[in-house]
């Protein structure tokens, strides 16, 4: 009994452990699906208002100087070697902007107690080897040590941050507003041909009842109306009288329609409309602009 009760235990920590290792294929990057939103933080090691304020300071230094960041703090990593990681995730994304090449990758792995910062190769200039392992020495190390993961990537991403701001070379990127600016066209253009289909539907179906049966011409025009509502069947029923002003033939048309359904356009008109410029609702994924990497940057252990 004790040794089946021994190996469900291993069998649970290795599980476990395997389920907290990560490797480039299966590490989460939120930033393909929402450019808002650089941190990796699959195993929830840092509180969201870290993860806030990172994505805040990581999004304004892409904006402002092009350096895209993908900052990630996991539990384990396949192999525990960071830098090695940080350079596999480099080149598979391509992280960075390719004029420039100021992709910049911040990996912490805390069950293997060790970190990595890599910049891409337009950005050794601004953030030199020596610079980096100044940040992790100085900004990050004190906080490792006492298991402080907000505090540690807070710190080095602060200092990164001025280190960039003091580079004018660094051209910022405009992608953000031209993404807006596109999807904002498309969303109008979408929404001006919706309307025209619809305009035209109202059109077709305005000249199907004026068409006279008896002279063929189209002068049919409606004298007298009411509407009947059976509310067991969720119908409303329309009873509208159409007469020719050329022939003066009369007929009289029936036509049901649900009784919510003339609530349909403003509801979906609402949803559309709260869904695109609603920006809490959602944002649009980001893509990586082809950087390279040469190996610049600085690892480290605690």
């Amino acid at each position: 009994m004790k040794r089946t009760l021994s190996f469900l235990l291993t069998l649970l920590v290795t599980t476990l452990t395997f389920a907290a290792t990560y490797t480039v294929d299966n590490l989460p990057i939120p930033y393909l699906q929402d450019r808002t939103q650089y941190v990796s933080n699959p195993d929830n090691l840092l509180s969201q208002t870290a993860v806030d304020s990172l994505n805040l300071w990581l999004g304004q230094m892409e904006r402002d100087h092009g350096v895209q960041t993908v900052l990630a703090v996991v539990e384990r990593i396949e192999g525990g070697e960071t830098y090695d990681f940080c350079m596999a995730l480099g080149r598979k994304y391509g992280i960075g902007r390719k004029e420039q090449n100021s992709g910049l990758i911040i990996l912490l792995s805390t069950g293997d107690r060790a970190y990595t910062i890599l910049t891409g190769r337009g950005l050794e200039g601004t953030l030199p080897d020596a610079i980096c392992k100044r940040i992790e020495n100085y900004q990050m190390l004190p906080a490792l040590r006492e298991g402080n993961w907000d505090e540690a990537m807070l710190n080095a991403v602060r200092a990164i941050t001025k280190y960039v701001d003091g580079d004018d070379s660094l051209v910022g990127s405009s992608d953000f507003d031209d993404n807006d600016t596109g999807a904002l066209i498309g969303f109008l253009v979408c929404m001006l041909l919706g309307l025209g289909i619809i305009a035209f539907a109202i059109w077709l179906d305005q000249r199907k009842k004026s068409y006279c049966p008896s002279c063929k011409q189209y002068k049919m025009k409606k004298i007298s109306g009411y509407t009947t509502t059976n509310r067991r069947l969720g119908l409303r029923t329309h009873h509208d009288t159409y007469r020719c002003s050329h022939c003066f033939f009369t007929k009289e048309l029936h036509w049901d329609e649900g009784i919510n359904s003339g609530n349909m356009g403003g509801a979906a008109g609402g949803a559309l409309g709260g869904s695109f410029f609603g920006r809490g609702s959602g944002s649009f994924g980001g893509s990586f602009g082809g950087g390279s990497f040469g190996g610049g940057g600085a690892s480290g252990r605690f």
